[in-house]
C-alpha cells in the first residue's frame, strides 16, 4: 500500500477509535452541556470517516475498520476506569486522554506521511486541528 493509501487508512482506524471511545462513554455523562459537546465531536467524528471513505474510493481501496479486540478493549477499559467514579469530570479526564494520545498520533503520522498526497496530508492536520479544540473544549468539565 502507498504512502497516500496508509495515511487514509490510518486516519480512518483513529476517527473509529474516537468513535468507539465515545460510545463507550456517553451514557455515563449527565450534565447538558457536556452530553451536547460529545455529540459534537462524535458527529464530527462520524462525517470525517465518511470522508475519508469517499476519499478511499478515489484511491480505489477499503480503508479498515478497527478491530474487534480493540473494540472490546476499549469498552473494558472504558468500564473499568468508570467502575468506582462515574463522574463528568471522570468522563472528561478519560476523554481528554484520549483525545490527547490522537493528538500524539497524528503528529506522528503527520512527520512520517510527510511525502503522502498533499489533500490527505491536509486532512490529517485538520483533524488534529480539531482535535486540539476539542481537547480545549473538555478541559471545562475537569
Amino acid at each position: 500500500m502507498d504512502k497516500t493509501k496508509e495515511l487514509l487508512n490510518e486516519l480512518h482506524k483513529a476517527t473509529k477509535a474516537a468513535i468507539v471511545g465515545i460510545d463507550n462513554l456517553k451514557a455515563e455523562i449527565n450534565n447538558g452541556d457536556f452530553v451536547e459537546l460529545v455529540q459534537k465531536q462524535n458527529q464530527y467524528y462520524e462525517a470525517f470517516s465518511k470522508r475519508i471513505k469517499k476519499m478511499a474510493v478515489n484511491f480505489e481501496f477499503e480503508p479498515d475498520d478497527i478491530n474487534v479486540f480493540m473494540k472490546a478493549g476499549s469498552f473494558m477499559q472504558s468500564k473499568f476506569k468508570t467502575m468506582m467514579n462515574s463522574s463528568d469530570e471522570k468522563v472528561a479526564e478519560i476523554l481528554i486522554n484520549g483525545t490527547k494520545m490522537g493528538i500524539q498520533n497524528m503528529n506522528e503520522l503527520i512527520h512520517e506521511y510527510e511525502d503522502a498526497n498533499g489533500n490527505i496530508l491536509a486532512l490529517a492536520k485538520e483533524f488534529k486541528e480539531n482535535l486540539e479544540k476539542f481537547l480545549t473544549s473538555l478541559k471545562e468539565f475537569v
